[in-house]
């Protein structure tokens, strides 16, 4: 299935600014886990970003913005909705995961 990213309905001016990353910001929505981009689900949608970022031990902001966030309001997106849960124990995962893979690589270099 085709990734489908729907900017029809948010703010002109944000449309103007993120048309051009619309497919990178649909697999940033897929890697979180979100459908859509709302009024009331806006700041979970930034909090599931920066704990995307998180778990590859990046201590960078994500590249979108709360305000970019706010702008992509009614934004819509082709994807499974994915619990708070779920999300969480995922990222908790990764994030182990990476910081296994960093510990392995700290070891190999000592060696």
């Amino acid at each position: 299935m085709s990734l489908i990213v729907d900017f029809t309905k948010i703010d002109e001016v944000a449309k103007k600014e993120l048309n051009q990353y619309q497919e990178m910001i649909g697999y940033y929505m897929m890697a979180i886990g979100m459908g859509e981009i709302t009024e009331k689900n806006h700041l979970e949608v930034y909090a599931r970003l920066v704990l995307l970022q998180a778990s590859t031990l990046d201590s960078s902001k994500p590249w979108i913005t709360l305000r970019m966030v706010k702008g992509l309001i009614n934004a819509r997106f082709n994807i499974a909705f994915e619990s708070k849960a779920k999300f969480s124990t995922r990222m908790m995962k990764a994030t182990l995961r990476e910081v296994e893979r960093l510990e392995a690589k700290e070891s190999k270099e000592v060696a």
